[in-house]
C-alpha cells in the first residue's frame, strides 16, 4: 500500500509538472532554486517537463509494481 501512495504522489507532482512547468518560477523558488537561476526559462521549461514525465514513469512502475507485478516474476 505504501509504494502505491508513493506512485499516486509521483503521478499527481508529474502530471502538475507537465500542464503547469513554470509552477515553481516565481516567489521564494525565484531566489532558491538552482534551477531557475542556471537555466534560461525554455530550458527550464524543458527540464520540468522530462523531470514531469520521469515522475510519471516511475509513480506508474511503483502502482503496477505493488499491485501485481512483482507476483508475476516471482
Amino acid at each position: 500500500m505504501q509504494l502505491t501512495f508513493i506512485g499516486i504522489v509521483l503521478i499527481a507532482f508529474g502530471v502538475l509538472y507537465l500542464r503547469q512547468p513554470t509552477v515553481y518560477r516565481r516567489g521564494v523558488w525565484l531566489k532558491t532554486s538552482i534551477a531557475v537561476r542556471l537555466l534560461s526559462e525554455e530550458g527550464y521549461k524543458r527540464y520540468i517537463k522530462g523531470l514531469g514525465t520521469l515522475f510519471v514513469i516511475v509513480g506508474v512502475g511503483l502502482v503496477c509494481w505493488e499491485n501485481g507485478l512483482a507476483n508475476l516474476l516471482r
